[in-house]
């Protein structure tokens, strides 16, 4: 029997590989990538759809997403949002590449240690592991720090209509990206090439 938790774990990390996309060439098949980002979503929102209304059961599912918007849900809305949104010129590409691993990989960690060592370990590990995994991506500490800080407490609090799973990459993504843009933010290359 498959532990219901490590597997949900397992595919949080595996939402890494969304970053794959940025491989992509500008046009597929004659279509922008943009639309694979808009026809990945509506299929999550469908497959969803018909889980709600059980026509079937999904593994990995705690039991509150029996009637309401699972977590895989929040976490590819998102991702498509900050994709999207790098796509129409908003998020750098060096910021949305860098949330989607971390998200993918910080919230199943703290989640993990929340539930071995405490919640106070969790958020410490949360703040160590985010701040690392942003510095390792961007390479400009000040971003790092902002950015797993943020990531780390909007984590923390529980709502019963939005999820962590969300909150986790859009909030530090529109941090940092306002630090960049107005300027109070030292000054970095936003492509994946130049870093």
């Amino acid at each position: 029997m498959i532990d219901q938790a490590i597997y949900r774990r397992f595919n949080h990390t595996v939402a890494s590989c969304f970053v794959i996309y940025f491989l992509f060439p500008e046009y597929i098949l004659g279509f922008k990538r943009v639309s694979l980002v808009i026809v990945f979503w509506l299929s999550i929102l469908l497959i969803e759809y018909f889980r709600l209304r059980g026509a079937f059961v999904l593994d990995g599912m705690r039991d509150y997403e029996s009637s309401r918007v699972a977590g895989f849900v929040w976490f590819a809305t998102g991702t498509c949002m900050i994709l999207f949104f790098y796509e129409v010129g908003v998020f750098p590409e060096i910021f949305a590449v860098s949330t989607i691993i971390m998200a993918s990989l910080v919230d199943p960690l703290i989640g993990e240690i929340n539930k071995k060592y405490g919640n106070l370990k969790g958020f410490i590990a949360g703040i160590i592991a985010s701040v690392t995994i942003y510095q390792l991506i961007i390479g400009v500490f000040f971003y790092s720090l902002v950015g797993g800080i943020v990531a780390v407490f909007v984590e923390r609090p529980k709502f019963k209509w939005l999820d962590d799973d969300l909150l986790i990459q859009i909030f530090p993504i529109l941090v940092m990206t306002l630090f960049y843009f107005s300027g109070l933010g030292p000054d970095l290359s936003v492509s994946l090439e130049g870093n």
